[in-house]
């Protein structure tokens, strides 16, 4: 740990003479050591004051009298001799700060100076240090796991340069436990004054208790919001398998989207749930979809049963901030319907129109070409027949939506079989990487370099023992502001839950470099993680 040390020691030599005959008399001065961190990051749960206290020594004094103390506040620098907004917040010897969290005005970074005086010399040692503020949970893994029969939350978080593991979370800060089975846990940027905050990471777990499944605040205790029960539009309840969501996706903007056995939901800004309109000329009859992707503000869906793509261009921002007045007229305009055909689509394969001998197995974000807007992004599909040959689908997300003479499915790669991917990989993929997906065999992750590589799968880390039975990035997308903690890129760091022999899991995060290949470590972390003995991993998602 960095420190900040003020120290002076000052000889001063005192002469006189004494009957002409040169002796001396030396004084001793007292010497005083002023100590602070250089920094103090401090997580904010509640109301609360946080205490910073100075390490002092002197050389001469047993006590403190001698010492008098002022501590200077600045939310803009250090540079406390010409800044105009520093205010004097206290003059004890230990900083006594309030931090309000609900404080709309609240910021994050505070710069304070301890001035101490010593009036035995007339010296003043002047102490920089810093305070920053850290959301709980704010740029943390989240795992939701059974142990022992219980549902937990087990964290990862990282504070100033400490990382700090929870194995449950909900428990140790509400004193509840769970009383439904594990499903899935969500994440979607919304915007929603009703759940406490104008811009939030709206975080949501579900289990198999619709009244229990919902939305938990995570800065707020996991206080619990809003229930599943409530959270889906009454028109749509009727088919709204509440014990099988298996999956929500609130990466892009505008919105998140929801599976729940074989349908598709999705949600406003206010996270009211409801079920689009399928586009009756193309996109029609028996469906069940199987996987399904946010890329942007596209989703992107395969239906297993109509073996056809189909995506959905939502562009509502807001929808109402409160859920209690959701309006299906004004959110429920966009249709589900087939990929919109252009004509610089590649011919090599019909997206609307999967072979029956292959298995879709993935859908996933991919690269984005164009970093000007999230739109200029690619979505990659994976798709094997047999045991002898896979295929890439990669669509265009600019294609489509706004069209634009953009392909809406711009390229068909056709593959011998990767080494080890089988029914049960596990993949994932990200805005960070072009032409490359990753996956999982047993205990081994390759990156399957797709379009300069030919195929090329390339293993990048091999676990001991285990299998994988969940991956994916932190983002899908790059997010280069607000998780200064975390010291890596989120849509590089993947995280993977490996479910091992003795019925554990273990937490595997890999930062990965530029290549697809493991990383440097960050000044504080490991580019690899690894975090031992959780229950079994339904699912983690990054806030």
């Amino acid at each position: 740990m960095k420190l900040v040390i003020y120290y002076i020691l000052i000889g001063l030599l005192f002469t006189a003479c004494y009957d002409d005959k040169g002796n001396y008399d030396y004084a001793d001065i007292n010497v005083l050591e002023v100590g602070l961190d250089e920094i103090y990051s401090v997580r904010i749960a509640s109301d609360t004051i946080v205490t910073i206290q100075p390490r002092l020594s002197q050389s001469l004094q047993e006590n403190k009298d001698n010492l008098e103390f002022m501590w200077l506040h600045s939310t803009t620098n250090t540079n406390f001799y010409t800044i105009k907004d520093c205010d004097t917040v206290c003059r004890t010897e230990a900083l006594k700060f309030h931090v309000d969290p609900e404080d709309a005005k609240l910021k994050y970074e505070h710069y304070f100076r301890l001035n101490v005086y010593d009036k035995l010399t007339g010296l003043e040692y002047p102490v920089n240090t810093m305070m920053k503020l850290v959301k709980p949970f704010d740029g943390a893994w989240i795992l939701l796991h059974a142990k022992d029969g219980r549902t937990e939350l087990g964290t990862i978080e990282y504070i100033g340069e400490n990382v700090v593991e929870t194995k449950d979370a909900y428990y140790k800060a509400t004193g509840k436990l769970f009383r439904g089975n594990p499903l899935c846990l969500g994440r979607v940027s919304l915007s929603s004054t009703y759940y406490g905050s104008s811009s939030v990471q709206m975080f949501s777990v579900m289990t198999d208790i619709p009244e229990e499944a919902g939305v938990y605040c995570q800065w707020k205790q996991f206080e619990h919001m809003d229930s599943l029960s409530r959270m889906v539009y009454s028109a749509d309840a009727v088919n709204f398998a509440f014990d099988k969501v298996e999956m929500i996706d609130g990466e892009g903007y505008r919105g998140g989207i929801m599976l729940t056995n074989g349908r598709f939901y999705q949600t406003s800004a206010a996270m009211k749930l409801y079920e689009p309109a399928r586009n009756k000329d193309n996109f029609s009859g028996d469906f069940y979809i199987s996987h399904a992707a946010k890329i942007a503000d596209v989703s992107l869906v395969y239906d297993k049963k109509g073996r056809r793509f189909g995506s959905m261009w939502h562009m509502n921002n807001s929808g109402y901030p409160d859920p209690n007045f959701f309006d299906p007229t004004k959110e429920n305009k966009v249709e589900l319907a087939a990929l919109p055909r252009t004509t610089s689509d590649s011919k090599d394969a019909d997206p609307r129109n999967i072979s029956p001998d292959q298995e879709v197995v993935y859908v996933g974000a991919g690269y984005n070409y164009n970093q000007s807007n999230a739109s200029y992004s690619y979505a990659y599909a994976v798709a094997t027949k047999g045991q002898d040959s896979c295929f890439i689908y990669e669509f265009n997300v600019m294609g489509m939506s706004y069209g634009s003479g953009n392909p809406s499915f711009s390229n068909y790669y056709r593959l011998p079989m990767p080494k080890g991917l089988n029914e049960g990989s596990c993949f994932a993929s990200s805005a960070a990487y072009s032409g490359i997906i990753f996956y999982s065999a047993g205990n081994t992750i390759y990156r399957l370099d797709f379009v300069q590589q030919g195929g090329k799968a390339t293993p990048i880390y091999t676990h001991e023992g285990g299998k994988v039975v969940r991956m994916r990035f932190a983002r899908t997308r790059s997010e280069k502001d607000g998780y200064k903690n975390y010291e890596f890129d989120l849509a590089r760091s993947l995280g993977v839950a490996f479910e091992m022999e003795d019925g554990t899991s273990d937490f595997v995060i890999l930062n990965l470099a530029a290549t697809g290949s493991l990383g440097e470590s960050s000044e504080h972390f490991s580019a690899k993680q690894v975090y031992y003995e959780f229950g079994k991993i339904t699912d983690f998602v990054f806030l």
